[in-house]
């Protein structure tokens, strides 16, 4: 807790999470490259509807936002009131090349 209130973390990832068949919450848990483990429980329909996204976007980016509520030495965080996002990702078009403009000088 910083001056009384809880941090928020926003993490973002790449793979699709598993949707169980059943339950209005949904235990979703996220691993990072270095050994940290996010933990979270989120609704079902709103993740049904993000995982729906997903499936749609050729390339796609999640975000998962909340509260942190606690953190272990072991590196699990856990998150409480957590919201997931995805968002499409658009190709970057090239950009154009800056031609070089003459200088203009003035001379005296």
């Amino acid at each position: 807790m910083i001056n009384g209130r809880n941090p928020e973390i926003t993490i973002k990832f790449t793979e699709k999470p598993e949707l169980p068949e059943q339950g209005k919450k949904v235990q979703l848990e996220i691993k990072s490259d270095n050994g940290i483990i996010i933990k979270t429980e989120v609704n079902r329909k709103s993740l049904k509807k993000q995982v729906t996204k997903m499936e749609s976007f050729a390339d796609w980016v999640g975000a998962l936002s909340g509260k942190i509520v606690s953190v272990s030495p072991e590196g699990v965080i856990e998150i409480e009131g957590a919201g997931v996002n995805v968002f499409e990702k658009k190709p970057k078009a090239p950009a154009p090349a800056k031609e070089a403009s003459p200088e203009t000088s003035t001379a005296a």
